[in-house]
């Protein structure tokens, strides 16, 4: 009797279990004009108690940050544009309470906290910034003064000679310092005496200079500065980030730095881009950076990036603040984000991503992304009867079974089965023995639309259609659902059912040359097999390895199942005479032939039932000669499907710790939102482009800094999604690695 592939994975090896924490998820909520701001364009933002305000082109806003977060709305309070906000916290002579303090170009509003606002000065010239003094008060800066305001005009302070005033900062050390600017230069100075002898007007600047060398900057553009409790200037630049004492130690992490290093820029701590306009403190230590491009947050010694509508209404960020639990308000030109980060085990992620296919990704058993309509419309949503109906289907199929198998839930073996009925019709309907259609139709559907591509009437049932020219894709995909459900999930009658459908197709494929024939009765574009093909025609050279190692795979997946010797025979056939395991070794093809991601997915899932049922030790050899290759060029990406196949089929470590980080990378915004990375600091860019003409980076990326993907997608392209995300993914490519990884025990939770 053959072993079950269960027996055979878990027993065969057995690597320590690596045990998943919970960890802090990224996501974001967004805010305009349907949440009742008066205005998209968001200049300032202010947290007061447990209220949040809002100040925009046409008015002040507030709401309560509780309440936001339950999908609260703002209430206007002012109808005046606002442009700045600051809150004097210091209890004086004035006042036993923080206030609030909003300005337009001149004017000065207090506002009381039940939002009652009151002008209380109107300034000479245009205010540039407020911001509260350490002894009470504000500090209100306009390009020639800066006064000290404390319910009157208390000191007026020119800027130095010749100079204008950009920004101001007091630091936690009470130092005063403001950036100014002339016509030939540019620097920061420090406010050392109140006025010149005789002159009150006239204090006494002195320029923060460089002391050292080494710790020198390179950008004299500095466009904001925040100070930490230690009394480090933070300063945000053109070029990136400085750091310094305020005394003239300067330690520089701009975009030099990163171009001249011989690591990773993403070890030299450079953000991910410049022009770094306001920055902000969260209690738990991170930082936060807001640019004309999007908002950076350092955390852990670690940047991340938020580019784009999976994070924001807008790129380019206006103003940041950050509540006590840590999560980012920020403020945009098309309205506010509250970016947060929530304690969550990846058990819980996988069951988010179960509710959206749920709600939208599963036609019938088939699961695959959806698309709108009316991406502004959330139910004119339809899934694509696509071309890999099949493939992608047996992934989550797949994903169920693991689950069923490490659970023992009902829930998962009943999605499991309903999506394998589904995928064995595909080859019942199409009326041609062995044929598994790309896609069926039932006729009365709705929620669907139709791919391009050759339909036919189903000779078996006339509610359906079928589409035809049936890719090696698609057979990899049935494979390798054949058989993990063949042994996790299937009863005796579903096992004869899948003997059935196994021997109908690996028939069909032996009496026709090794390739898949269709209803016109030609060979399909992509399924071909045949040793004519792949040893002797230049034109398959490059699906050589790949299509020898799939149909290997193919006939040793039909002699587990069917336990007919014929397939054994044609597997050892092929070998000997068409060296068709030679071929499979070098099936990654790297430059200059074209490297195809799309393919690797292909490989791994071959792969897996392969060796899974391969136990002869010199065809094993060769088999882990392949795979060996194949992981360590895909390695470097993380793919948590790719690792632990690996793991699972070899027993050796697998790199569980970086698939994992993916996993919690991933994000839970399945939209295909528009990403763009090509112009960040902290990337090194390939030289050359992905198979599409695509840029490239020589590291992978955090996956919640890019455009999504499956495990056939390319994870070094930097650019790419769609700006108005009208189609949404499945999930699957975390669901499947993650309860694969479940099952073989490389994780536990």
């Amino acid at each position: 009797m053959l072993m079950s592939a269960a027996a055979l994975a878990l027993n065969l090896f057995q690597q320590p279990s690596y045990t998943v924490p919970p960890f802090y998820q990224d996501r974001s909520q967004m805010f305009g004009l349907k949440e009742g701001l008066p205005d998209e364009r968001v200049y300032a933002l202010a947290i007061m108690g447990e209220t949040l305000w809002a100040g925009t082109g046409k008015g002040l806003a507030r709401a309560s940050l509780n309440n936001l977060a339950q999908g609260g709305s703002w209430q206007v309070v002012l109808n005046q544009p606002i442009r700045l906000l600051a809150i004097d916290s210091a209890v004086g002579a004035t006042s036993q309470s923080p206030l609030l303090y909003a300005a337009d170009e001149r004017n000065l509003w207090q506002v009381s906290p039940e939002g009652k606002a009151q002008k209380v000065f109107e300034a000479e010239m245009p205010l540039i910034q407020v911001l509260p003094a350490r002894e009470g008060g504000l500090w209100l800066l306009s390009e020639s003064t800066l006064l000290r305001w404390e319910g009157a005009v208390r000191a007026r302070y020119a800027p130095p000679e010749a100079r204008r005033f950009r920004w101001l900062m007091e630091d936690t050390r009470g130092r005063l310092f403001a950036f100014a600017e002339g016509e030939l230069e540019r620097a920061l100075y420090r406010l050392v005496a109140p006025s010149s002898a005789g002159e009150p007007d006239k204090p006494i600047w002195q320029k923060v200079g460089i002391k050292d060398n080494r710790g020198r900057y390179y950008d004299d553009l500095w466009l904001c500065g925040i100070s930490d409790s230690i009394g480090h200037l933070w300063i945000g630049a053109r070029s990136g980030l400085i750091l310094g004492d305020g005394e003239g130690w300067w330690l520089s992490r701009e975009a030099v730095i990163a171009s001249a290093s011989t690591v990773s820029p993403t070890a030299e701590l450079v953000p991910p881009y410049g022009n770094i306009h306001c920055l902000a403190f969260a209690p738990n230590g991170d930082l936060w950076a807001g640019t004309p491009e999007g908002a950076c947050r350092l955390r852990d010694g670690k940047w991340s990036y938020f580019w784009g509508r999976r994070w924001l209404p807008d790129n380019h960020i206006n103003a940041i603040v950050i509540d006590a639990q840590n999560r980012a308000w920020i403020a945009t030109n098309k309205g506010i984000a509250c970016i947060e980060s929530v304690r969550m085990t990846l058990r819980e992620k996988a069951a988010h991503y179960e509710q959206l296919i749920a709600l939208r990704h599963n036609r019938n058993g088939f699961v695959t992304s959806c698309d709108w309509d009316d991406p502004n419309d959330p139910d004119s949503w339809k899934i694509e009867a696509s071309d890999n109906d099949g493939l992608w289907t047996a992934l989550y199929c797949a994903a169920q079974c693991f689950q069923y198998a490490t659970t023992k839930e009902a829930s998962a073996r009943e999605r499991a089965r309903r999506s394998m009925r589904a995928l064995l019709d595909l080859e019942r309907l199409t009326g041609i023995p062995g044929f598994p259609a790309r896609s069926i139709i039932r006729k009365d559907e709705t929620r669907y639309h139709q791919s391009t591509g050759e339909w036919h009437e189903s000779p078996i049932d006339p509610h359906y259609i079928w589409k035809g020219d049936t890719s090696s894709d698609e057979l990899d995909g049935h494979y390798f659902i054949w058989a993990i459900y063949y042994d996790l999930v299937a009863d005796e009658a579903e096992k004869e059912a899948i003997r059935g459908v196994v021997r109908r197709v690996t028939d069909h494929l032996m009496q026709n040359n090794w390739r898949l024939i269709d209803k016109d009765g030609k060979p399909t574009r992509w399924a071909i097999f045949n040793p004519e093909s792949l040893n002797d025609d230049p034109l398959w050279e490059e699906e050589r390895g790949l299509n020898a190692l799939s149909i290997l795979s193919h006939l040793k997946v039909a002699y587990h199942i069917t336990g007919d010797p014929k397939y054994q025979q044609a597997y050892e056939a092929l070998i000997k005479k068409h060296h068709y395991l030679l071929n499979a070794i070098t099936q990654k093809m790297l430059p200059p032939y074209t490297v195809n991601h799309s393919d690797d997915q292909l490989a791994f899932l071959c792969y897996y039932p392969l060796l899974l049922y391969e136990k002869h030790p010199e065809y094993r050899r060769l088999w882990l000669m392949s795979l060996e290759r194949s992981w360590q060029i895909e390695r470097a990406e993380r793919s948590p499907l790719f690792n632990f196949i690996y793991g699972a089929v070899t027993g050796k470590p697998c790199d569980v710790e970086a698939a994992v980080r993916t996993l919690q990378e991933w994000p839970l915004d399945q939209r295909n939102w528009e990403c763009r990375n090509s112009h960040r600091f902290d990337i090194t860019l390939d030289a050359s482009t992905g198979r599409f003409g695509e840029a490239q980076s020589v590291e992978v990326l955090p996956y919640s800094e890019r455009t999504l993907m499956r495990w056939n997608g390319n994870p070094y392209r930097l650019d790419g999604g769609d700006p108005l995300g009208r189609r949404e993914e499945d999930g699957v490519a975390f669901l499947l690695p993650y309860w694969m990884g479940r099952y073989h025990r490389l994780i536990v939770e």
